[in-house]
């Protein structure tokens, strides 16, 4: 009788979960409509700002990785549009201006929506599960233990190193070319992120739940993709290996 009542506990779950699904992606296919019944939508009667944000919740709900991709590519073209709007008003006067840089704008949005989101939602998921649900470590020392893993352990080193060996590969860099570049850029790049993410880490690793840590660190990106974009711009290849035959 126990195990049969197990069974039935875990099936009544399992369907809830599943109609939950289905209320979420419903929801999240037609945000001027009304919500389905029972959801936590907002009404048609609320602000704008509610129904979406209840809209946005929807489809985090019934699509994570999709939805987070979408938002980044998005984040990350800002962030890039930001960065080059910086460069050109800092260029002196007497000097051409560079412009805007199409190819640069797109490997940007194409790293952000394409490359950068489903390893981030698997990072941040494996480190739940390793800080919270494997180790047990208390809510006192949680953040800490988040940010000591994500910072200095594996996630910092890999995520700086993947973003400019993507970046280089979409601009027709070689292997080597690409190695180069993140030799040169990652050591310079942790210093930065640590005195930049560590105190916005430990935030929202404290106060934020898991669902929406990615967004915030993407919204919190369009100051860091700044800062990335002003200062690793893409190099030309041509001049790169210029460069290197001189020191030959």
């Amino acid at each position: 009788m126990a195990s049969m009542h197990a069974l039935s506990r875990v099936c009544l779950q399992g369907l809830t979960r599943q109609r939950l699904a289905v209320s979420a992606g419903r929801q999240c296919g037609r945000f001027s409509s009304a919500p389905p019944k029972g959801s936590a939508a907002a009404p048609q009667s609320a602000p704008v700002h509610l129904r979406f944000a209840a809209w946005y919740e929807a489809c985090l709900e019934a699509s994570p990785i999709q939805t987070k991709m979408v938002t980044s590519g998005v984040l990350y073209a800002v962030g890039d549009c930001m960065g080059q709007a910086i460069i050109n008003v800092r260029t002196p006067a007497g000097e051409q201006k560079p412009g805007f840089d199409l190819g640069r704008f797109l490997r940007a949005t194409a790293f952000g929506g394409i490359f950068y989101p489903p390893v981030a939602h698997v990072h941040y998921n494996f480190l739940e599960w390793l800080v919270v649900k494997q180790w047990k470590v208390s809510v006192a020392y949680m953040p800490w233990a988040k940010m000591f893993m994500e910072q200095f352990v594996y996630w910092g080193w890999f995520s700086n190193g993947y973003y400019h060996a993507v970046l280089g590969a979409l601009q027709g860099m070689t292997p080597v070319q690409i190695y180069d570049r993140v030799a040169d850029t990652l050591w310079d790049t942790l210093k930065a992120q640590w005195v930049f993410w560590i105190p916005v880490q430990l935030l929202n690793f404290k106060f934020v739940p898991l669902r929406h840590q990615l967004n915030l660190v993407l919204v919190v990106s369009l100051v860091w993709t700044t800062f990335l974009s002003i200062s690793f711009p893409p190099p030309k290849v041509g001049i790169t290996e210029e460069k290197k035959g001189e020191g030959k």
